[in-house]
């Protein structure tokens, strides 16, 4: 916990909460959570939509994060954008094919 002005604040609060969503609904999203999390993890509440990932996908992703030494994001916080949630920061990632 952290006091602000004689008020008490856990860090959630006074996180940015971030969402990622692919258009395609691919592994980006979570690839780019992992990043977020392994360099600015205290700044966000990082969420992502949730999809059903191809068989060996995470696996592949796993893989590269590796290779930069960055942990694959382990349980993420999963949200479809609706109405009734908000996000300080949207990131829509594309392989440039989705209007296609």
């Amino acid at each position: 916990m952290i006091l602000i002005n004689m008020g008490v604040y856990s860090m959630s609060e006074l996180q940015k909460r971030i969402l990622f969503l692919c258009a395609h609904r691919s592994v980006r999203e979570l690839i780019a959570a992992s990043l977020l999390t392994a360099y600015e993890r205290e700044q966000w509440d990082i969420w992502i939509a949730p999809a059903s990932f191809q068989d060996g996908a995470i696996e592949m992703v796993r893989q590269v994060l590796d290779e930069v030494h960055i942990p694959l994001l382990a349980v993420p916080q999963m949200a479809e954008p609706t109405v009734d949630r908000s996000w300080d920061e949207g990131v829509v990632l594309c392989s440039g094919a989705a209007d296609q």
